[in-house]
């Protein structure tokens, strides 16, 4: 039977959401193999790394404490909750709505 890591199911995860795309962020392996890296066009957004069989994210802003997932469901919502956040905070549904 093949394990699949919780790093490498979470960018599965994550790839399957066609909406991260679409307001300009993405999912991708860490440039270790390990972990996952999101990024906001071109930059550095976050990352999750396994540590001790957690996922845990840490975030661009220096601002932001660490983020421990309990399990891949909460990692996904945790990475959507932090994208939404950075879409409303930079205006992007204003931009939407200009738009339509």
């Amino acid at each position: 039977m093949l394990i699949v890591s919780l790093d490498k199911q979470l960018i599965l995860r994550l790839l399957d959401i066609p909406e991260i795309m679409a307001s300009g962020f993405s999912a991708r392996e860490g440039l270790t193999g390990a972990g996952v890296t999101v990024l906001k066009g071109r930059t550095y957004f976050g990352s999750w790394r396994v540590t001790a069989g957690t996922l845990v994210f840490v975030s661009s802003s220096m601002g932001d404490s660490n983020y421990f997932a309990e399990d891949l469901d909460d990692a996904v919502r945790h990475t959507l909750l932090m994208i939404l956040r950075n879409l409303q905070s930079s205006g992007f549904d204003r931009a939407i709505r200009a738009a339509s």
